[in-house]
């Protein structure tokens, strides 16, 4: 009788284990769609004056991406650039709406990159995200109490995609004003 058990206990075992555990895989070797979010990108700078040439004022909840760059620098090590403008509309100086989004990922410590949450320039975890956007009065940097971070859902060489959760609203610095940029982004080859 307990050799039955035993037995009818290996052929259950063995059975699941030939079903492949349970992962969903396409057929004949096809990869899984990646990244099938869509860039929507909300950007609001209110009264942003920290190591500008003058106070900018800009807003919009469709941050509408026209062209983008990524590059991939090495395992531990990408940047990622959304602009709001074709490049070949950059003639002469750049205009109040036009606007980089720069996102840099790192890791380090031995880490490499991988999904997961990327605090803004949180260097002591060893996974850390710098965003910052370029305007026409300069840089403009999440300075402030409350900085966010990017969470990235998937990273490889040719794709990326994540969500954008930034915040400073009101630190002590009348210089700063409000920054927000939220939402998902999505970079693929």
């Amino acid at each position: 009788m307990k050799k039955n058990i035993l037995l009818l206990g290996l052929v259950v075992v063995f059975a699941l284990a030939s079903c492949g555990g349970g992962k969903d895989e396409k057929k004949d070797g096809e990869k899984k769609p990646v990244c099938e979010v869509e860039n929507s990108i909300a950007i609001t700078i209110q009264d942003y004056y920290y190591s500008m040439n003058d106070t900018l004022v800009y807003s919009t909840p469709n941050f509408e991406v026209k062209h983008s760059e990524y590059t991939w620098i090495n395992d531990s090590s990408v940047s990622l650039k959304f602009c709001n403008y074709d490049p070949k509309e950059l003639v002469g100086a750049r205009q109040e709406t036009q606007i980089d989004l720069i996102i840099e990922l790192n890791a380090r410590h031995g880490k490499k990159l991988e999904p997961g949450y990327y605090g803004y320039r949180d260097y002591e975890t060893g996974m850390w995200a710098g965003v910052t956007m370029a305007t026409a009065y300069g840089t403009v940097w999440f300075n402030g109490n409350n900085q966010g971070g990017v969470t990235v859902e998937y990273i490889d060489k040719d794709a990326i995609c994540g969500t954008l959760s930034l915040n400073v609203e009101s630190p002590d610095s009348p210089m700063i004003g409000i920054v927000r940029t939220n939402g998902t982004f999505v970079y693929k080859k």
